[in-house]
């Protein structure tokens, strides 16, 4: 089969596959900016002041290193991206890379001008998060009145041109009954749209976001009653959860293997809520953060209090290394929330699967941990206000290799979690 005659899906399969052993870095995001116009109750970002950001220049030149290195997929996302002035310069050079682009946006800003200019450059595609479908719902889960409006004509916009709009949300707590409406609203405009019920602690290490998280029940619900996301979830479960053995590392995602992300401060890292490992772009190549501290991460092993390494669900569970250190301080840590959708979650999938022996037992480990249950060892949420340290860097060290501070620094990124490098290593149908 020539290139010619293979599907996307068959492309970007072969890609993957090939490009593994030789870690080639793929696919990529890079988070221009931390500002925002919108102030979401689940929002992960502490600071939305901008300041400390990488200069349009620094983020050119990041995005053809990249290039160099070979990477295909490129998401440009936020905050918001247009609260950056220099956006079109930033989009225009990505597009001249030759990425297959995505941008995320809130929808809010874009204009014709905006509209017409990814018309003429189009990118492989355009996400809009939708936070309700009223402009009284926008107010309660953005803090701003008449914000749905402005998305409203932002997709009329995106229509009109026939760009690949795509549209998502998070399932929350305040939106309880509208995602299956706003499932609807996208399907009457032809547009596709994911939702995802996911909510996690700040950059910062406040679990504020998380008071809007919907519960597990509900989580689950959403996957019960929507059937094309339960047969997504099934294909998932059957083809990576089901073989699922135990691992001695600490990674069981495909961080830092052919995908990584950089922060609005340049820090090259696997993910973009894991603070470790990361690498100063400013201070150095892609190419050199890329195939050595970045990479390192792969070989780091799971620590003797990580009781998830061991699960035979932990393919499908949204408690991972970043979501860990986010809720507990340490990337071995345990987090009972996500424990009790995940078991939730595969047994409703057992029950799809007719195996309803092992669909109870993962029901009553679910209805344990919410009566209480931590398992022996764990590390446990709960010293989320005790995490961050008045080091420039944080308790520990700077996650960026090469740093050199010390003392105070009025830089709001020494206030993101940061965790050490081990010592012996110095020198993801989630919509996600």
């Amino acid at each position: 089969m020539t290139l010619q005659e293979m599907s996307y899906g068959d492309f970007g399969s072969l890609l993957v596959r090939e490009g593994a052993a030789a870690r080639l870095p793929l696919s990529g995001s890079i988070e221009i900016t931390f500002k925002c116009n919108l102030r979401c109750v689940h929002c992960y970002i502490p600071d939305y002041s901008g300041r400390g950001e990488m200069s349009t220049d620094e983020i050119k030149r990041i995005l053809s290193e990249v290039a160099d290195e070979g990477c295909v997929w490129m998401l440009l996302t936020g905050g918001e991206v247009l609260c950056r002035s220099d956006f079109s310069e930033i989009y225009l050079h990505a597009k001249r890379q030759g990425f297959l682009l995505t941008v995320f946006s809130n929808g809010t800003l874009f204009d014709e001008s905006i509209a017409d200019l990814l018309a003429e450059y189009p990118p492989f595609g355009i996400e809009f998060t939708l936070y309700g479908l009223s402009d009284e719902t926008y107010l309660e889960t953005t803090g701003f009145p008449g914000r749905f409006t402005r998305v409203r004509r932002a997709i009329d916009l995106m229509l009109e041109r026939k760009l690949p709009l795509s549209l998502k949300a998070v399932a929350m707590e305040p939106l309880a009954g509208e995602i299956e409406k706003m499932a609807a609203f996208s399907e009457s405009l032809g547009l596709r749209f994911r939702y995802d019920g996911i909510v996690h602690g700040r950059l910062d290490g406040s679990m504020e976001p998380t008071s809007v998280r919907s519960t597990p029940e509900r989580v689950v619900e959403y996957d019960a009653t929507d059937p094309r996301r339960l047969d997504d979830w099934l294909k998932y479960y059957r083809q990576f959860v089901k073989p699922t053995r135990p691992t001695s590392l600490l990674m069981s995602c495909g961080a830092g293997v052919n995908s990584f992300h950089v922060n609005p401060q340049g820090v090259l890292l696997s993910c973009e809520a894991l603070p470790l490992n990361g690498y100063d772009l400013r201070r150095g190549s892609f190419r050199e953060g890329w195939y050595g501290i970045v990479g390192d991460i792969r070989k780091r092993l799971a620590g003797t209090t990580n009781v998830c390494a061991s699960c035979e669900l932990r393919g499908m569970c949204d408690r991972c290394p970043a979501t860990a250190v986010l809720e507990t301080g340490s990337p071995d840590g345990w987090i009972p929330y996500y424990c009790e959708i995940t078991h939730r979650r595969a047994a409703l999938f057992e029950e799809s699967l007719g195996n309803h022996g092992t669909a109870t037992r993962y029901r009553a480990h679910a209805d344990k941990v919410r009566a209480g249950w931590t398992p022996e060892g764990a590390v446990l949420p709960g010293s989320a206000s005790s995490r961050t340290s008045a080091s420039p860097c944080g308790a520990g060290g700077c996650a960026a290799s090469g740093c050199t501070k010390s003392g105070a620094s009025t830089n709001p990124t020494s206030q993101l979690l940061q965790i050490e490098r081990p010592l012996a290593l110095a020198g993801d149908p989630r919509g996600k």
